[in-house]
């Protein structure tokens, strides 16, 4: 139970994106990565919802107990709350991940890296993904060029939620909106904006290739 109500507390802040338009507070949620491969997520919330406020430090004590909870499980460092900070009416999270596996297990949604080649050993069905490269053009995966010493990225986003992807390297090639509903903008060479705009309630996979 302690679990779920902690998945479900982030995932407001998730879907709460900060609008305020302070200059000192991100516009949005992002995930970037280290050197060493680790993942660096930054959660970016509205401290007033709706109908309640959101406390900091009630927040950060509910984050941590759920970070002690499963390192305790799964091994120390896995995961690291490093910063909570409340910027305007923003409140932005901090959080370091040892491994795409362990984001994807403490959040639990998909988040993939690795090479082409290794995705479809997963069982990924990457080609019935329709992809459009940077140019523009349409393309699928069979058709590219050494594609199994390419890498991807697939990340799992739910409807409303928006996140800045910062690549380790060069976008070669995203999924089309069409196939999921999704808008993916590029924003310069290594970044992508996902912006999911499906269904509400329905979780979506973003498909991102690059070197």
């Amino acid at each position: 139970m302690r679990r779920v109500a902690g998945i479900f507390c982030l995932t407001i802040l998730l879907l709460g994106l900060a609008g305020c338009g302070e200059a000192q507070a991100p516009e949005l949620s992002s995930m970037s990565f280290g050197k060493d491969g680790e993942i660096i997520h930054q959660i970016v919330g509205k401290a007033d919802q709706d109908y309640y406020q959101i406390e900091t430090a009630a927040l950060e004590e509910f984050a941590v107990s759920r970070v002690e909870e499963y390192c305790a499980e799964n091994g120390e460092k896995k995961v690291a709350l490093e910063a909570v900070e409340k910027k305007g009416g923003s409140i932005v999270m901090d959080f370091k991940y040892a491994s795409p596996e362990d984001y994807s297990e403490f959040n639990h949604r998909v988040l993939y890296v690795g090479t082409l080649s290794g995705a479809a050993d997963e069982g990924y069905e990457l080609e019935a993904v329709p992809l459009v490269s940077i140019e523009g053009k349409a393309s699928e995966v069979g058709y590219i060029e050494d594609w199994d010493k390419k890498q991807m990225l697939i990340l799992e986003t739910k409807s409303g939620e928006e996140m800045l992807v910062n690549l380790p390297g060069r976008i070669l090639y995203v999924n089309q909106s069409a196939h999921s509903g999704q808008e993916l903008t590029l924003v310069g060479k290594k970044s992508v904006k996902i912006s999911n705009q499906e269904a509400e309630g329905t979780m979506s996979l973003s498909y991102i290739i690059y070197e």
